[in-house]
């Protein structure tokens, strides 16, 4: 009997002993990181993962090269602070206040940025792949050369923001106003885009293969020289766009508005243009090689040059430019 009492009592102070690991408290920080903190406020090249902050003012502290892998900052005022390089990958940085902060070239792999003040920021470079920036505010941010693969973008405010060159490859920004915003040169293969705004955006050489815009308004974008192979764009407004050059191989415009669209030298071969419209639309040396065209409608378009099959182009014009070579002629 005393033989299992004593059993008991080990394993009772086992688990206690366990347990009081398990909730043991972050390691406090030791004093002179704190005191580089406090009184110089340079960290560059910390090693902060698994260390306690709290209570610490962190505006404008340089964490440059920093590793604050998977550290709690939710939040927290971390404004103008330089992360610059620095381990973000796995923080909890979910409410803080961001505004101003330099993330250039930080890991922020699968961060929780979820309602972040990111006002101004700096991501230029940034890796930012699988992180969680819903309803986060990014207005004015700087994210040229940033990676958002996959990142969660639900509710987030993008407007004013600058992306030129970003890679949004397989990201989710259904319903995002981007009205005039620069992506020229960005990544959206495979990213949903439907019901974006993104009218007079620049979209000039964008990657937009296989991407989804279902019923996006894409009034008066640039889409010069863009990859389109693939995409889906049923139901579309591209009114007044300009497609010059742009490859659509195989993208679905069906019941698409292509209203005076300039497609000079577009390619549309295999694409699905059943009851789209062309009225008044530039279609000058456009390839359609093998596309459905059931229902389209090109009154008004210029189809000179274009290989349209001869009983859809006769409903275009190919009229010839005059020139006028004399004063007399006027």
């Amino acid at each position: 009997m005393n033989a299992q009492r004593g059993n008991h009592s080990l394993v009772r102070a086992l688990m206690a002993l366990y347990l009081g690991l398990w909730a043991a408290p972050t390691l406090a920080l030791d004093s002179e990181t704190k005191s580089r903190i406090v009184e110089t406020r340079n960290c560059k090249g910390c090693r902060l993962q698994g260390e306690n902050l709290a209570g610490l003012d962190l505006r404008s502290v340089l964490f440059e090269q920093a590793d604050m892998k998977n550290m709690r900052l939710a939040g927290r005022d971390l404004s103008h602070a330089n992360f610059k390089g620095a381990n973000l990958s796995g923080a909890d940085l979910s409410g803080a206040n961001l505004s101003e902060a330099d993330f250039s070239e930080a890991n922020l792999v699968g961060a929780k940025l979820r309602g972040a003040n990111l006002r101004g920021a700096i991501l230029v470079d940034a890796v930012l792949s699988k992180a969680d920036l819903r309803d986060a505010d990014l207005k004015g941010a700087q994210l040229n050369g940033t990676k958002l693969t996959e990142a969660r973008l639900s509710g987030a405010r993008l407007r004013e923001a600058n992306f030129f060159a970003t890679d949004f490859t397989g990201t989710d920004l259904k319903g995002q106003v981007l009205m005039g915003v620069d992506l020229a040169s960005s990544i959206l293969k495979g990213a949903d885009l439907t019901g974006v705004n993104l009218s007079r955006a620049n979209l000039e050489s964008v990657d937009l293969r296989g991407a989804n815009l279902s019923m996006a308004l894409l009034l008066e974008a640039n889409l010069n020289n863009a990859q389109m192979d693939g995409a889906r764009l049923h139901r579309a407004n591209l009114s007044h766009a300009s497609l010059m050059g742009t490859r659509c191989d195989r993208a679905d415009f069906s019941q698409a508005n292509l209203q005076k669209v300039n497609a000079l030298g577009a390619s549309f071969i295999g694409a699905d243009l059943r009851g789209a419209r062309l009225l008044d639309a530039d279609l000058m040396q456009a390839k359609f090689r093998n596309a459905r065209l059931e229902g389209v409608m090109l009154k008004g378009a210029s189809v000179c040059e274009s290989d349209l099959p001869p009983l859809v182009k006769a409903q275009g014009s190919c009229a010839e430019a005059v020139f006028i070579t004399d004063v007399d002629d006027l």
